[in-house]
């Protein structure tokens, strides 16, 4: 399938999706979604990470939501926000050793409904940019269907999806961990930085992204559809 049938057909699900869609996933879909077009210097990215209590989103929850905005090819810091949410068990030793998250810190915190529609607007039109995406796409889009009826359908970028199309185009074997964020940013000559942080690694992601683009493109003259998953 070319990419032009998967971006058409991927429209006409989106538009199903959101006939089913109540609440703050209604109004997210009353914005249209990012032109595959655009040069992507004209797009407006959001970088986003979850922690979580573990991998299935049938099962475990979004205990951490870190965010922030890129514009014109650039990180704008003060849009950064780090979410505490509420899960509804108590956090498993296992999970707290990997993110730090005790149930004292989220006690207080909003649940995922709460912040699913704080996230919502700040998503809407724009882009997702995350690493390993199909983590935060399983965890946003369950949640989403079991509050608002309907799963996230967003345009996403996966560095780490970039980054193995690096490695096919210059035929490079691949390395065990090649594809950590960690690692790639070493790659990249980018600063070690916290990681299982939703907002360090959301930045994190968001420097990847920016360097990925930067040997791609610097004029950021490439339509969105060529970095997109």
């Amino acid at each position: 399938m070319g990419l032009r049938q998967k971006i058409v057909d991927s429209d006409f699900y989106r538009q199903m999706v959101q006939r089913r869609a109540t609440g703050p996933l209604r109004s997210y879909y009353d914005i249209p979604a990012a032109d595959p077009d655009t040069p992507i210097r004209n797009v407006e990215f959001v970088a986003l990470d979850l922690e979580t209590t573990g991998l299935d989103p049938k099962h475990d929850e979004i205990v951490s939501i870190g965010l922030v905005i890129i514009r014109q090819l650039a990180v704008d810091f003060s849009s950064c926000q780090h979410l505490l949410v509420r899960p509804k068990k108590e956090l498993s030793e296992s999970s707290v050793i990997v993110h730090r998250i005790f149930d004292s810190d989220v006690e207080q915190a909003p649940d995922i409904e709460i912040a699913l529609a704080h996230i919502l607007p700040i998503l809407a039109g724009r882009v997702l940019v995350a690493h390993h995406a199909p983590i935060e796409l399983g965890f946003l889009g369950h949640a989403c269907k079991r509050y608002f009826g309907a799963s996230l359908q967003i345009p996403t970028v996966d560095t780490l999806v970039l980054a193995l199309r690096d490695l096919h185009r210059q035929g490079q074997p691949m390395k065990s961990g090649a594809l950590k964020l960690e690692t790639l940013r070493h790659t990249h000559n980018l600063p070690p930085y916290r990681i299982h942080n939703a907002l360090s690694d959301a930045i994190a992601a968001s420097g990847l992204f920016l360097a990925q683009i930067a040997k791609r493109d610097p004029k950021g003259e490439l339509e969105l559809r060529r970095v997109l998953r």
